[in-house]
């Protein structure tokens, strides 16, 4: 009987992960590939240091869906499972799944202060995109050194003798406990989501009070654009990946007692685990809903930018093609006894 339980938590599992993992992976990387072309075509993005960490957020974004959600839907959905015989790649995977999500979050943290910060006459002048840029290679630098133990503790472990399977898997304890309840809890969860609340509401209150002050009408628009669009994504984040960070922690303090908690555990984890990757694929589609600006900024940037660039490379294509090129003639001249003499 437990057996046949725990063979059907797999299953759920299997085809929540699979399916709604194929859903979130796909429009996700649509989504970010389009945050990044309109926020560098754009000179009215380009322009501000908000924008830039949105950009770096939509490229971990990225990354965070290819190593893991990816990786994930062939190990669970189609057994392809690559780190059980590479060491390499038993090590990598979880290195980059550990550093991607870390860079999106605190993008999307330094986002949100970053508005609160330009609607600060005190604090301004951080509002710089070198600044920008500068925080976010010291802030990828400083993850990848502090999760090198990532990669010292992940190895190829005996699952089962049998039959015999293989995983990868953390083989520390102590660092086990460190990564469930500080890295997953803390880190990823509750940590990144008090700062974004407490900085996103600042920066709601402060945008909201400069009608009052004499502020350009582009400024003022462009402010409440990105402010809403930060605030709004912030919103959705915390209640999406809230319930996966809370289960995360509670188990993080209990065990698994027999198969029907095996089966509650499972198709639990499951649910709020895909839930949190769509966090990672949203960003996009929250602020095509939000902003109306950024609708039209989409079209313009598609339509009125690239299909036009496109179109008009195609035009000069064909049109140096269809060219005539003018045959060359050759005048000879009459020739003089000199030249017959000579040709003899």
């Amino acid at each position: 009987m437990s057996s046949n339980v725990t063979d059907l938590a797999k299953q759920i599992s299997g085809i929540i992960t699979t399916d709604i993992g194929l859903f979130i992976l796909t429009t996700g990387l649509l989504g970010n590939i389009l945050n990044i072309i309109v926020f560098l075509s754009l000179k009215t993005f380009r322009e501000t240091s908000c924008a830039f960490y949105l950009t770096s957020a939509s490229f971990a974004n990225i990354i965070q869906l290819v190593a893991t959600l990816f990786s994930r839907i062939l190990i669970t959905g189609y057994n392809i499972d690559l780190t059980q015989t590479s060491l390499f790649l038993c090590k990598l995977r979880p290195y980059v799944a550990t550093i991607a999500p870390l860079m999106s979050i605190s993008s999307m943290c330094f986002a949100t202060i970053d508005q609160f910060t330009s609607l600060s006459v005190r604090w301004r002048h951080f509002n710089q995109r070198y600044i920008a840029a500068y925080l976010t290679i010291i802030t990828l630098i400083f993850w990848c050194l502090v999760n090198i133990p990532v990669i010292i503790y992940n190895n190829i472990t005996m699952a089962s003798t049998n039959p015999v399977t293989w995983a990868c898997s953390i083989t520390n304890a102590n660092f086990s406990l460190y990564y469930n309840r500080f890295y997953i809890s803390f880190l990823l969860g509750f940590l990144q989501l008090i700062i974004r609340i407490i900085f996103g509401l600042m920066a709601f209150i402060n945008v909201r009070s400069l009608r009052n002050n004499q502020v350009p009408i582009i400024r003022l628009e462009r402010d409440k654009q990105i402010t809403s669009m930060v605030l709004i994504q912030t919103l959705v984040d915390v209640i999406i990946s809230l319930p996966f960070f809370i289960y995360i922690t509670y188990r993080s303090y209990t065990t698994i007692k027999d198969a029907n908690d095996y089966f509650v555990f499972l198709v639990i984890l499951s649910t709020t685990n895909i839930l949190y990757y769509a966090t990672f694929s949203l960003g996009f589609y929250i602020y095509f809903c939000s902003s109306s600006r950024f609708r039209k900024q989409i079209i313009y940037v598609l339509v009125g930018i690239h299909l036009k660039y496109c179109c008009r490379i195609n035009v000069q294509e064909r049109n140096n093609n269809n060219q005539i090129i003018p045959q060359l003639t050759t005048n000879k001249p009459a020739l003089s006894m000199n030249n017959i003499h000579t040709a003899q």
